[in-house]
């Protein structure tokens, strides 16, 4: 931090005006051993130069070889805009396995069903109020089918082979 501050913690600038700011940067960067990415350079940029000494505390408790996670969680608590694009993935990741998960569990609750469906046709006494059941289930599993296929055709997930039916 040229303006207020002269280092950054252990890291320090040197006064030498004749470097510039990227310069300095990717010396730190390759001191640290740290992937030339642009949200990198921000990061250092706000570290060294910003107003906020704690972003700059919060890499050094990071360590000598800091990993990238650590980097990128501190970019992401900071709001820099450079980590924005990290938490539109993340989001997107997250709502996907969690359609993935819901679609496994309708096929676990849509096989049961269809099991059941099975044991009432092979019943050797339906009467008529089995076939009310077996109808109503019927149209469930139609519909549980339909939207199981509909959630993995949004996350394209690998269909699970057809089961012997109802």
């Amino acid at each position: 931090m040229k303006n207020s501050q002269t280092s950054v913690s252990a890291y320090s600038i040197d006064d030498d005006e004749t470097e510039t700011e990227l310069e300095v940067i990717g010396r730190f960067m390759t001191r640290l051993k740290i992937k030339s990415l642009p949200r990198n350079y921000q990061l250092f940029h706000e570290a060294l130069y910003g107003q906020d000494s704690r972003l700059a505390e919060e890499i050094e408790a990071l360590g000598p070889l800091p990993l990238q996670s650590g980097l990128d969680e501190i970019g992401l608590k900071h709001r820099l805009v450079s980590h924005c694009g990290l938490v539109a993935r993340k989001s997107e990741s997250d709502a996907a396995e969690m359609l993935r998960e819901v679609a496994d569990q309708l096929a676990k609750g849509l096989m049961k069903k269809q099991h059941f469906a099975r044991e009432i046709d092979a019943a050797p006494h339906a009467n008529a109020a089995l076939d009310c059941l077996n109808a109503s289930l019927s149209n469930l599993m139609l519909y549980e089918t339909e939207l199981t296929e509909r959630l993995r055709n949004c996350v394209n997930l690998p269909k699970s082979p057809p089961s012997a039916g109802v």
